[in-house]
């Protein structure tokens, strides 16, 4: 009977093994939060990299100028689910892109989308006239 209950409990541990190994995972930066911290023409390169960490892409512009962009997605619940979370798409994004002159911030600017930001449109209600 312990022998037939065996294959049950390394079943059984395989599958909490896979659960737990989806549950971890890269920490999630704030970019709306931490952007606010960095000051135009006051923050320089290593206080970014300090508040943000290493960006997600850089480029240089010209030979003084760089842009640094970080770029995150709004996951939904689903993303979240080990093996199959990887078909679902994400709820939106935010992006922050820094331009660096030298060594001191020149421009930062953030852009964020929600799946959401447009469902106005398809609402026609608005436009709807009384009928005399």
């Amino acid at each position: 009977m312990i022998h037939s209950l065996r294959p049950l409990f390394y079943s059984g541990i395989m599958l909490l093994t896979l659960f737990l190994a989806g549950c971890s995972g890269t920490p999630t930066r704030h970019l709306v939060s931490d952007v606010c911290m960095i000051k135009v023409g006051e923050t320089d390169r290593q206080e970014v990299l300090d508040l943000m960490g290493e960006p997600d892409t850089k480029r240089m512009v010209t030979k003084e100028t760089e842009e640094w962009v970080y770029y995150e997605e709004d996951p939904t619940f689903m993303q979240s689910v080990p093996l199959v979370g990887g078909a679902f798409d994400s709820n939106g994004y935010n992006m922050v892109v820094i331009t660096l002159s030298g060594d001191i911030v020149a421009s930062c600017r953030y852009s964020g989308y929600d799946e959401d930001e447009f469902d106005w449109q398809d609402d026609y209600s608005w436009q709807e006239t009384e009928k005399k």
